[in-house]
């Protein structure tokens, strides 16, 4: 029996000479498959994250809305060639920069000027349409009513260019009629911006009623910090008073622009009398800009809404692993 170093001292030469009969070239060609293999993965990964990112630069271009994130697109556009190595680094960097973008579109969404939006056609179905069909202002108020700024715009420019051919004797009925429309229009636009029932809430939670009208009229920050104050003395929780402060900011917001369009359809319903109507045609003009503009905000909010999904999107899609 041959000794056991002896046969370990065997089996290392054995070993020693397998490794040098193996011939070079496979050893080389082995490197080579695999350096071939990490460079396809990083090609693939390459263009899977271009062929997210494409689309979501063309609608930055074509959308004025996301002007200002056009040049963070434009970043993500040049990772897709980067040196990142890994194609799981290359994902990972893509998706923290979408989300990174993703959170600063739906941080524009929330401002206030966006929120007012869909607080001004929650407040504006309150509004109530003439009870006789054939009424001037029919379309208006039921365009109003529904939220159609588009509509409602139109609606203000075409009674703007009637009362702008109403002369004579014979039109004062119809420039009568118009004028009490729109004076009625006014009014409940008024009343809405009120909002009696938020009021209540405000004042039920022990707000002063001559503070709970101040800050609807006018709402500063000290207004706010100063009213979550209060309500946390009166005992409220953290989401309660969140959701109140919330609810009175957008209303407030929502109300200074109902009582501006109400002084316009005021403006307006001057029509009837003697020498105002180039001042109610002025009126009219204003009501129609300031719908304009609410038109103008909602499409920038869809247009941001749609950007936020596709951003989405690509992150789920960029969580995926390449197709074998």
């Amino acid at each position: 029996t041959l000794p056991r170093p002896f046969g370990l001292a065997v089996g290392a030469l054995v070993l020693a000479g397998i490794v040098f009969l193996v011939p070079t070239g496979l050893l080389k060609s082995t490197e080579a498959k695999e350096s071939t293999k990490r460079s396809v993965e990083r090609e693939q990964t390459h263009v899977a994250v271009k062929r997210q990112l494409d689309p979501l630069r063309q609608m930055a271009e074509s959308t004025p809305a996301l002007a200002e994130f056009k040049d963070d697109l434009d970043g993500l556009e040049k990772l897709s060639g980067g040196k990142l190595e890994r194609p799981a680094d290359i994902r990972h960097e893509a998706v923290k920069k979408i989300d990174k973008l993703e959170d600063a579109v739906k941080q524009r969404l929330a401002s206030e000027k966006y929120e007012a939006v869909p607080e001004m056609r929650k407040l504006l179905r309150g509004l109530k349409s003439p009870d006789s069909a054939e009424a001037p202002t029919q379309k208006l108020n039921r365009a109003l009513s529904k939220g159609d700024f588009k509509a409602a715009k139109e609606e203000v420019q075409a009674l703007r260019e009637q009362l702008a051919t109403l002369k004579s004797e014979e039109d004062k009925e119809t420039v009568a009629k118009l004028s009490e429309q729109l004076e009625n229009i006014a009014k409940q636009l008024e009343q809405l911006a009120k909002d009696e029932q938020l009021a209540q809430k405000l004042e039920q939670a022990g707000i002063k009623k001559e503070d709970v009208e101040r800050m609807l009229e006018k709402l500063s920050k000290a207004d706010l910090d100063q009213l979550k104050k209060q309500l946390e003395e009166k005992g409220l929780s953290q989401q309660q008073i969140e959701k109140l402060a919330k609810q009175l900011q957008q209303r407030q917001q929502a109300g200074a622009t109902a009582k501006k369009l109400a002084k316009a359809m005021k403006q307006g319903a001057s029509a009837a009398q003697a020498g105002q109507q180039g001042e109610a045609i002025a009126g009219l003009t204003q009501a129609e800009q300031q719908l304009s503009e609410l038109e103008q905000l909602e499409q920038e909010m869809n247009q941001l809404d749609a950007a936020a999904s596709a951003l989405q999107d690509a992150k789920d899609n960029l969580d995926k692993p390449c197709p074998g």
